[in-house]
């Protein structure tokens, strides 16, 4: 019971003896961490698994590439032409246009499906890039390691037999049958 009382005695005066400065320190949250210590990327920085390769105009966030392709030639279907919807072009509709694909086109080995098992740096939400993501790869390659002066998919779906892809040789967008075997390269965004 001494021990108790005397442990008491010790915690009761530590908190009596809090300055009047300490008192005004505001309580820690994951919000006013991640506010404060927030960093201000750069493109062809290492992070989060990869290469930043586009950034919006606060410059702490974007578009990460990952340090190497996932495919040296992998079809873009599942051996079937469906229209998946996975229509989105801009930046931003890379996941979305993925998951669709992947909703679309089930189990198997093909494109989208190879960039969401994807798992470089620990991370699970990589993604087959859209066509104005992959065009922003395409514009950064020099700060991207490994790029193919070839052509790599895109997950933007042109009609049921088609699909965009661009060239990184020339910088040419096509929309290819679906069932070409080209390189693919995940990203994700952050």
């Amino acid at each position: 019971m001494k021990t108790s009382n005397f442990i008491f005695a010790i915690l009761f005066i530590s908190v009596i003896s809090c300055t009047k400065e300490n008192s005004k320190l505001k309580p820690v949250t994951t919000a006013s961490v991640s506010n404060e210590t927030q960093l201000t990327f750069h493109i062809g920085d290492s992070y989060g698994g990869g290469i930043i390769f586009y950034l919006d105009s606060t410059k702490k966030h974007g578009l990460i590439a990952a340090i190497k392709d996932q495919s040296t030639g992998i079809s873009w279907y599942n051996n079937a032409y469906i229209i998946t919807n996975a229509r989105g072009t801009a930046i931003g509709k890379g996941a979305s246009n993925t998951q669709k694909i992947v909703n679309a086109q089930g189990k198997g080995s093909y494109a989208a499906k190879l960039c969401d098992n994807y798992t470089g740096g620990g991370f699970t939400d990589w993604f087959l890039p859209s066509k104005a993501e992959l065009n922003k790869l395409y514009s950064h390659k020099d700060k991207v390691p490994g790029l193919a002066a070839t052509n790599y998919w895109s997950s933007t779906e042109y009609d049921q037999n088609t699909a965009y892809d661009q060239e990184f040789g020339g910088g040419f967008q096509f929309h290819d049958d679906k069932s070409f075997t080209i390189h693919v390269r995940a990203v994700r965004a952050f």
